[in-house]
């Protein structure tokens, strides 16, 4: 396939030929991982990447035959096309078997392993979860329920695997062309913005079937105003009867209004924006006591919620503050 990073990028193992090197540099550029590797001797492998805004763009071979545990991923996607060579992917209970020309995704909160054999190579694209999360959202006009999860593989004949060939294409052609004091500019906030709906609208996930359906109506005034409130509040208590007062209607109008245009309810809603809030308070300022953080989010009862956070993010809120730090 024609299409790689250009060139003008460093690899970056061009120095690093032992496994521990190589495991280090690859862990810093992509996620934490276990590496085996069959034979003996120098690595030769080769890794050239491009910073994105809360994404990246990376080519990695590691030139033998190679297993990689990744565990649960936890805060981000990995978007993979294989240029050469095959590889084993396995995520939870699924084991697929990968190609030339074909697509794999390894979503947050599923284990991933893969097994390349030595002239695999392959292009990734690494989304940060949050951000994505948050697009679909956005493109949803709700908050989402359960994780966001892709097909684990993606066949080259998908109508949407065309699409994404052409985006990883045009990346790399960007990235290799434009100058270096531009990068900040056009390889920002907006082209990952870009990126992030090619990705939610061309390739197969668990909300496909809810984005087909469109944008749901614009929402009704009272509606927005507790959802409003809601969001400025996380921190305080949110009876229904506060919330259906600062929206001007009944407590029973307003849970009517939150299932029908939000496809949810005032409570579960206030549970998942605390999700999100803890989430990102954890990963922004891993230092602080988990506990201080869950009640100024507003949590008390901290064994449901931590059970809630575990299902939504794989791993319980103490575990993501070890992780960011």
């Amino acid at each position: 396939m024609e299409i790689a990073i250009s060139r003008n990028h460093r690899n970056r193992l061009d120095a690093s030929h032992a496994r521990e090197d190589i495991e280090r540099e690859v862990a810093q550029l992509l996620c934490p991982h276990r590496m085996e590797i069959a034979g003996r001797g120098p690595m030769r492998a080769e890794l050239y990447g491009v910073a994105l805004h809360r994404a990246s763009l990376l080519e990695l071979c590691y030139g033998r035959e190679t297993s990689i545990d990744a565990g649960d991923l936890v805060d981000q996607y990995l978007f993979r096309t294989t240029l050469a060579g095959r590889c084993e992917l396995e995520s939870g209970n699924d084991r697929v078997s990968i190609g030339a020309g074909d697509l794999s995704v390894s979503s947050p909160t599923r284990s991933a392993r893969i097994h390349t054999d030595r002239e695999c190579r392959n292009l990734l694209l690494r989304i940060d979860r949050q951000a994505l999360e948050l697009k679909l959202a956005e493109m949803l006009q709700s908050t989402l329920r359960e994780p966001l999860v892709f097909d684990l593989s993606i066949h080259r004949a998908h109508a949407g695997a065309s699409v994404f060939q052409g985006t990883l294409r045009y990346l790399c052609a960007l990235s290799g062309q434009i100058d270096a004091s531009a990068k900040a500019s056009v390889l920002g906030r907006d082209l990952t913005q870009w990126l992030m709906t090619v990705l939610l609208t061309q390739l197969p996930h668990s909300y496909s079937n809810a984005l087909s359906r469109g944008a749901l109506a614009p929402l009704p005034s009272h509606v927005r105003r507790a959802r409003d409130y809601i969001d400025v509040h996380l921190g305080d208590p949110l009876p229904i009867e506060t919330l259906a007062r600062e929206a001007g209607v009944s407590p029973r109008t307003l849970q009517n209004g939150f299932r029908q245009f939000l496809d949810t309810t005032p409570a579960a809603y206030i549970r998942d924006r605390r999700l999100e809030a803890v989430h990102a308070a954890l990963r922004g300022n891993p230092s602080r006591a988990v506990t201080d953080v869950l009640i100024e989010c507003g949590v008390n009862s901290f064994g449901h919620f931590a059970k809630a956070y575990a299902r939504r993010y794989g791993c319980l809120p103490s575990a993501t503050a070890r992780r960011a730090a």
